[in-house]
């Protein structure tokens, strides 16, 4: 990791990367069972990230990494709905 980055973004790349990996794991898991019940909490997670994003992009040096990701995550998105 390139040390000019500050330290809370790094945090926040970490927090980001875990719920994109959570989302798109309970996604899948909807996908395959046809379950319901965890749709609300992909639906705060979609949120969460996108508002964790947003916040990523307020660092220069990590607005093109956040601008992908936000692609990544509209990926995730489109490929489950």
């Amino acid at each position: 990791m390139d040390k000019s980055w500050s330290s809370n973004s790094a945090q926040l790349l970490q927090e980001i990367d875990w719920k994109m990996s959570k989302i798109e794991s309970i996604l899948q898991q909807v996908y395959i069972d046809g379950l319901i019940e965890d749709v609300y909490e992909i639906h705060e997670m979609l949120i969460k990230v996108s508002q964790l994003l947003l916040t990523l992009q307020q660092d220069p040096k990590m607005t093109s990494l956040a601008k992908g990701l936000s692609l990544q995550l509209q990926s995730i998105q489109e490929q489950y709905n």
